[in-house]
């Protein structure tokens, strides 16, 4: 079941003690170490489990009936807005949430009237943008003058038209701030666009499993959480059972397409995609394009980086397919959103990563990837 995730604006302006701890516990970040002592095991657990022990921003609120009743919505997945003087200037994803006086303290004292910041949240996934709140305001439906205040959520139903008709927030509030054209899915011009290929698709088992156990491997060094198909969690590779290195559940919700689940392999933190990989072993070379093309049908505005991963004999064939109409319209733009990876360079990046003790970097394999243009 598709979770509906909620939108929260949280203003974070108010004094020097607001910028304070703007700077101390969202741009400086915190780690499960610095404050493990406030928590309990279960809690600590969850959240090394969460941030993948990462750095991680956290926020909170002071008791009152308001902030209690909003907090008590929040959920894992959620958008948090960070609004300040008109403008976005953050969005993040809820990680999980505690009600803890003391570790609020911690991070932040008290207030002038003696409370503190106990209804805690911590967040991953968060980008700063520079956005105005007038131009958000057109795509929720509120009036063009409509600021927010305190902590407060969006009105559900707002929050699914959004989702539903543009995709995942982050995608679509960086297309804002960079002023690209921003695309409303539309189920007429999917269709439109679909092309239908019957084929056969003959797979290399050894060499399949072999690139998708390398991926997954990668995927945990970058310390994210990694998907493979359900049908493919049973797969081995050198003695190594995929199930037991990837998610046991796509975590599924509005604004990410259930066709995801059948990638190949995803690589994601929390409910937020950070890349996609189709492996290509069709007759045709049509088989990756084309789940991919039906995935960015329905997220057109997502901004995740997607690869097809091939050897490199088949290259050629992959960027003249990218280039057709039927790939590279104006409403998919394939030829730019998809990148190919060979088999030789993803041996070369998990062979150089297999010690332990090296940090591997997820853009790293972009780095690595060609582009068609």
């Amino acid at each position: 079941m598709n979770k509906n995730r909620k939108i929260f604006f949280v203003v974070a302006s108010g004094g020097h003690d607001t910028e304070r701890h703007y700077h101390d516990t969202i741009e400086r970040k915190r780690t499960v170490n610095e404050i493990a002592s406030f928590l309990h095991s279960g809690e600590i657990k969850k959240l090394k489990r969460l941030t993948h022990d990462r750095p991680f921003a956290v926020w909170g609120a002071v008791p009152g009936s308001g902030n209690i009743r909003t907090w008590t919505t929040m959920e894992a997945g959620d958008y948090v807005l960070i609004y300040r003087a008109k403008k976005i200037i953050l969005v993040a994803e809820i990680a999980m949430k505690v009600k803890n006086p003391n570790l609020a303290n911690f991070f932040w004292k008290k207030d002038k009237s003696g409370k503190t910041w106990e209804y805690i949240y911590f967040l991953i996934n968060q980008r700063k943008v520079n956005i105005d709140q007038s131009t958000l305001n057109s795509y929720l439906g509120y009036k063009k003058i409509y600021f927010p205040r305190g902590f407060t959520g969006i009105d559900q139903k707002k929050v699914n038209k959004l989702l539903a008709s543009y995709g995942d927030l982050f995608s679509l509030l960086q297309k804002l701030e960079t002023g690209q054209k921003v695309e409303k899915i539309d189920t007429d011009t999917i269709k439109q666009y679909k092309e239908i290929v019957d084929e056969k698709i003959i797979k290399a088992p050894t060499e399949h499993d072999e690139m998708q156990w390398r991926l997954i491997r990668l995927g945990n060094k970058a310390k994210l959480d990694v998907w493979v198909p359900k049908n493919d969690q049973n797969r081995k590779y050198n003695g190594n059972t995929f199930k037991d290195f990837v998610i046991p559940e796509f975590q599924q919700a509005i604004d990410i397409p259930t066709t995801i689940k059948n990638i190949d392999t995803v690589w994601k933190l929390g409910y937020s995609v950070k890349a996609a990989f189709e492996i290509e072993h069709s007759t045709s070379i049509y088989s990756g394009i084309l789940r991919l093309s039906d995935l960015k049908s329905l997220a057109p505005n997502s901004n995740y980086p997607l690869f097809i991963v091939a050897n490199r004999s088949k290259k050629s064939k992959v960027f003249n397919q990218l280039k057709r109409p039927t790939f590279s319209n104006e409403y998919l733009h394939l030829d730019k959103a998809i990148k190919f990876l060979s088999y030789k360079n993803i041996r070369e990046l998990d062979e150089q990563t297999k010690k332990d003790s090296f940090d591997f970097q997820s853009d790293w394999i972009s780095q690595k990837a060609e582009s068609v243009n």
